[in-house]
């Protein structure tokens, strides 16, 4: 499935973070955190060595005990420092594509832009609008916590290093 520009098209979220682009990034590329900033995730299961490279997956489970689903996602285009382009498959709801994409902002930090599209069925089939209604609060909170994680970890590591 060739990667394509989604934020054209998808519904998107921006957050502006204190935290540098290399911080969100340094998260972003820990695989083993997805399921702290990615809602939905409950657990992670195993992480490929060489994530986040293109062709690079990570497994984990989507859901609450005992209603858990086992599910992997992959990168399809990796950036580095830039963009990050997934393919999620959420079974029983299909596939989702989602690209993360960081740029500096004034001042030092970083805004971090999540787009999402249903990809294939049955989710392909859902109007845009009912996309929208749910997948925007949910990116909104991704982003959030990204951020969080990202900043919590600068701050962190600026008081360790001066004390």
């Amino acid at each position: 499935m060739p990667a394509c520009n989604i934020f054209d098209d998808a519904p998107t979220v921006r957050r502006d973070s204190t935290a540098t682009r290399q911080a969100v990034w340094d998260v972003i590329a820990d695989g083993w955190t997805y399921s702290q900033w990615v809602v939905g995730n409950s657990r992670m299961r195993a992480v490929d060595a060489n994530w986040p490279a293109a062709g690079s997956r990570i497994q984990h489970s989507i859901g609450v005990w005992p209603f858990l689903v086992d599910d992997v996602t992959e990168v399809l285009e990796c950036r580095v420092l830039e963009e990050l382009v997934l393919l999620a498959k959420a079974r029983p709801f299909g596939r989702a594509r989602i690209s993360l994409r960081l740029s500096d902002t004034p001042g030092g930090g970083c805004r971090i832009a999540m787009a999402e599209e249903a990809v294939g069925a049955p989710m392909g089939w859902i109007p845009n609008q009912l996309t929208m209604a749910a997948v925007i609060p949910r990116n909104r909170e991704c982003v959030w916590r990204l951020s969080a994680i990202a900043e919590r970890r600068t701050t962190t590591g600026d008081k360790a290093a001066s004390g």
